[in-house]
């Protein structure tokens, strides 16, 4: 098993019948977080993120049904230790990652900038990053480095018990993870999808992960 990389538009999941069809599929647990959901595009999105964790565990020739939770409300496979995995989405955009060590994503698609948020959460070396970038580039700025500090947290499974501002981030041309208290060697990527921001972070392979786009019209027509 290798580090890897799902992404895959909810497009394809507007049709009711393939919605159906594709649901009585997922993890059982995933499945009772769908049918809890009320908003159509919500509802997509926890299916696609699903979809791609039965398609990694596949891939790998894995099965399934039973996830659990971490105190800190990390996902895992209680029956697949060394499976690791993580879910994120955005927009109309899902992701999933997967490793045979700890591995955290997260995808954002454009939004609003508030700069009150850096100036409030970030590390004093993110702030003055962000910061030094010219004003119209700063929303962009804001997202890299935003994508990057949750695939971090995501990573380490703890959550918002850790601090944002406890470790920094500098999201350049090779992401730099400094002032964090885990000196494990974690490796980060960051880059670009379509509109959407999408980081990586994780102990192995991150570097060189493939990326697999999975179409569920075409996969599952």
């Amino acid at each position: 098993m290798r580090t890897r990389l799902y992404i895959a538009s909810t497009d394809a999941l507007t049709d009711p019948a393939r919605f159906e069809r594709l649901a009585r599929t997922i993890p059982s647990a995933r499945r009772e977080k769908l049918d809890a959901l009320r908003h159509d595009g919500a509802r997509r999105l926890s299916l696609a993120a699903s979809l791609l964790l039965v398609r990694a565990l596949s891939d790998n020739g894995l099965h399934a049904d039973e996830i659990a939770l971490t105190k800190y409300g990390k996902p895992y496979l209680p029956t697949l230790p060394d499976f690791h995995f993580s879910l994120s989405h955005s927009g109309n955009v899902a992701m999933c990652a997967v490793s045979p060590r700890e591995i955290g994503c997260d995808i954002e698609a454009p939004r609003g900038y508030d700069a009150k948020i850096a100036k409030r959460f970030f590390h004093p070396a993110e702030r003055e990053w962000l910061f030094s970038r010219p004003e119209p580039e700063q929303a962009d700025a804001f997202l890299r480095l935003w994508t990057c500090k949750e695939s971090f947290i995501k990573a380490l499974g703890l959550g918002l018990s850790q601090p944002l501002d406890s470790f920094a981030v500098i999201p350049e041309e090779t992401v730099r993870l400094t002032q964090t208290a885990d000196a494990r060697p974690w490796q980060m990527r960051s880059f670009r999808h379509g509109d959407c921001f999408v980081a990586l972070c994780g102990l192995e392979g991150v570097a060189d992960a493939p990326l697999t786009r999975v179409d569920f019209g075409e996969a599952c027509a």
